[in-house]
């Protein structure tokens, strides 16, 4: 829920979409023209089995979003992690 903190700018009902989300808002200070800032994404290793963290991070690296991507591997995913 958006509503756990003050700070939550974004909210979606899937976590696949943490890295999406972080890239638009790193291009999105570029259009402004001042000087952009790192945006962080946090997801889950569940989260990274979906197709949208990968096609995310894929862009990033395409347009140098400035993306720091933090796994957060709990080993809570139901298949096995290596």
């Amino acid at each position: 829920r958006r509503a756990e903190s003050e700070y939550d700018c974004f909210g979606a009902g899937h976590s696949s979409t943490s890295i999406s989300a972080a890239q638009g808002m790193a291009e999105g200070k570029k259009l402004t023209g001042k000087e952009p800032s790192n945006c962080v994404a946090v997801i889950g290793d569940g989260a990274m089995s979906g197709g949208m963290a990968f096609e995310a991070m894929n862009n990033c690296g395409h347009l140098n979003s400035k993306v720091i991507v933090v796994l957060n591997d709990n080993g809570q995913v139901s298949l096995p992690t290596g």
